[in-house]
C-alpha cells in the first residue's frame, strides 16, 4: 500500500555541504524510524524556504543511493513569520504499515512545526552498522556496495584505505617490508576518502587512485603493511570516525572483530581459494591485465595464510557472525540474504 511520510529539518547557513548533510540526516531518520529500505520508495518531494538556494536537497537522496525513485524540489510558499532555513520532505512509499502507524520525523528547529508528531524516540540517533569480513577475493566489496544501495546505507570500503597507503608507499619507494620506514610515513601519508554521487573515491597526494589500487602488486603489498600496528591504528581510527553518525556497511578483514565490535549484524563471507582465484583472474582480465591462474591461486593462498596468522587484526570469524559460503552464489543472491537479515534486525 502507498503511504506518505512527512519530515522537516533546519540548517544554520545557506551552505551546500550543510544542506546536503542535514537532508541526509533527515532521510536516514525517516528510513530507520519506519524500517524502510530505498527499494520501497516511489517518489520524494523536497521544499526549501526562500533563504536556501545553494543546492537542490534531492542531491542528498541521490548520494544516498536513491536513484530509482522520482525526486522533485520546490520553493516553499513564503509566509511572513514562518520558520526560516527549513527543508521539508514528503516520501511516498510502498509499506505494509497503516497510515496512522507511519512515523513522521521533525529534526532540529523544525520540531516546532509539528510538536504533536514529534517523538524523541523516533529522532534519537539510532544508527545501524553492518560488518562484512572474509578472505581476499571473496566479493565483499561488490556485495557491500549492492547492500548499501538497497538499504540506503553509506558504504565504507576499508580495504581501499589500506590499499591506498600501500600504493603510496610503492610510489614513494618505501619498502613495505621495513616496518620502521612505514611507521615514519603513516601519519603524514596524504590519503583522502571522498564520497561523490554516493561512490567512495580514494585519493593520494590529491590524485584519484581508485582504479590503480586494484592492481595485484598493490594487493600483495597491502597484506604486508596492514600487519603493521601503526598503520592499523591510524586507519581503524579513520574508519570508526566515518562510521559515527551514519547507517553504514563496512567490509574488510577485522571489521566485526576490531573496527565495529558492537555491530548488530556481522557477516563472514567465504569461498574456496580456487573459486576466488578464478574470480580474480576474470576481474584482472576485464581491466586489461594479463594473468596466470596458478600464479593468482598461489598468491591467494599465500595471502590467506598471512591474513589469518598476522599478529595485528588477523582474519577470523567473529563469534556472533553469520557465515555465508558463496562459491555457488551470485553477488545479488548474497545481497538479498544480507538485506533480509538487516531488515529483520532493524
Amino acid at each position: 500500500m502507498q503511504r506518505s511520510i512527512r519530515g522537516a529539518t533546519t540548517v544554520d547557513n545557506n551552505d551546500k555541504a550543510e544542506i546536503l548533510t542535514a537532508t541526509k540526516e533527515l532521510i536516514s531518520h525517516v528510513l530507520t524510524a519506519n524500517c524502510l529500505d530505498i527499494s520501497q520508495i516511489t517518489n520524494m518531494i523536497f521544499t526549501c524556504t526562500k533563504d536556501l538556494d545553494s543546492v537542490y536537497p534531492a542531491a542528498a537522496a541521490r548520494e544516498l543511493g536513491i536513484t530509482h525513485a522520482a525526486l522533485m524540489c520546490f520553493s516553499e510558499l513564503h509566509v511572513e513569520g514562518s520558520l526560516p532555513m527549513c527543508i521539508r520532505l514528503m516520501i511516498n512509499a510502498e509499506m505494509d504499515a497503516t497510515q496512522d502507524a507511519v512515523k513522521h520525523i521533525y529534526l532540529r528547529n523544525a520540531k516546532s512545526l509539528r510538536p504533536d508528531l514529534v517523538n524523541d524516540k523516533d529522532t534519537e540517533r539510532k544508527f545501524f552498522q553492518i560488518a562484512i569480513d572474509g578472505p581476499s577475493g571473496v566479493g565483499k566489496s561488490t556485495v557491500a556496495k549492492l547492500c548499501a544501495k538497497e538499504l540506503g546505507f553509506a558504504y565504507i570500503d576499508t580495504g581501499a584505505m589500506y590499499r591506498a597507503f600501500a600504493y603510496y608507499c610503492m610510489e614513494e619507494g618505501i619498502d613495505v617490508d621495513d616496518a620502521a620506514l612505514v611507521n615514519k610515513a603513516v601519519n603524514d601519508a596524504p590519503i583522502e576518502i571522498k564520497f561523490i554521487r554516493g561512490e567512495q573515491m580514494v585519493y593520494s597526494k590529491g590524485q584519484l587512485i581508485t582504479e590503480e589500487i586494484r592492481a595485484q602488486a598493490v594487493a600483495y603489498a597491502t597484506s604486508k603493511i596492514s600487519a603493521i600496528h601503526s598503520v592499523r591504528e591510524r586507519l581503524v581510527a579513520m574508519q570508526q570516525d566515518i562510521a559515527k553518525g551514519h547507517n553504514v556497511i563496512m567490509d574488510g578483514r577485522d571489521i566485526g572483530t576490531v573496527v565495529l565490535k558492537d555491530s548488530p549484524l556481522k557477516i563472514y563471507l567465504d569461498a574456496s581459494a580456487e573459486v576466488r582465484a578464478k574470480r580474480r583472474v576474470l576481474e584482472l582480465e576485464k581491466l586489461g591485465h594479463k594473468t596466470d591462474y596458478q600464479t593468482i591461486l598461489n598468491e591467494v593462498t599465500d595471502r590467506d595464510y598471512r591474513d589469518t596468522t598476522r599478529a595485528e587484526g588477523p582474519l577470523k570469524k567473529a563469534d556472533d557472525a553469520i557465515e555465508i559460503i558463496c562459491d555457488n552464489m551470485t553477488a545479488a543472491e548474497v545481497c538479498a540474504v544480507i538485506c533480509a537479515l538487516a531488515r529483520k534486525r532493524l
